[in-house]
């Protein structure tokens, strides 16, 4: 008796749709990263980030450092959005790698979103820091007094977008670990 071959299950809009929107953020981000890059190898005097400082005020340490490594940092997230671009084509055509790699993924960007949850801190006690240095005591002291309640409410958005990405994408991550997903790859 002959073995029929298996037919191959119907592809769900939910993948197609999810890997076609990854695939063009992925490119776009690509795009944006490798014009950073080009723009900090051809204006390195910009990345300094002391333009953005008033006169005479020290760049903070963290500050410089992100500017020394601009072309670095820009070319590493064009490389990881190439890489997620390829992820994306590859699950388009259902390759079981593919959905693995996309999960972990998932996974890894609230991860990162939570963990940069301290830079909203940093970045408001910059702005303070260099909001002290400048000319105009009073309407100053003023500004930096408003800085608690604009850290507490940077904090509590970060801490409400970052809490929002993971559970959206905890309800993609069970979507792609369904059965009548996962039988769409192929191994």
């Amino acid at each position: 008796m002959p073995v029929s071959p298996r037919l191959p299950a119907p592809r769900s809009s939910f993948v197609t749709v999810m890997a076609w929107l990854s695939l063009a953020v992925a490119l776009v981000s690509a795009a944006g990263s490798a014009l950073q890059a080009l723009i900090a190898l051809l204006l390195p005097r910009l990345t300094g980030f002391s333009m953005l400082l008033p006169p005479d005020t020290p760049v903070p340490p963290s500050l410089a450092w992100l500017g020394a490594h601009l072309v670095g940092l820009s070319v590493l997230a064009t490389l990881a959005s190439l890489a997620v671009a390829w992820i994306s084509w590859a699950l388009l055509q259902r390759r079981e790698w593919a959905r693995l790699a996309f999960i972990v993924q998932l996974v890894l960007v609230p991860l990162a979103n939570l963990a940069t949850i301290p830079l909203a801190d940093m970045v408001v006690a910059m702005f303070l820091d260099s909001l002290g240095s400048m000319p105009g005591a009073d309407a100053t002291a003023q500004l930096v007094g408003a800085g608690a309640p604009m850290a507490a409410a940077m904090r509590l958005m970060a801490w409400i977008s970052s809490l929002a990405i993971a559970v959206v994408h905890g309800g993609i991550i069970w979507q792609l670990c369904r059965p009548s997903i996962r039988a769409e790859f192929q191994p």
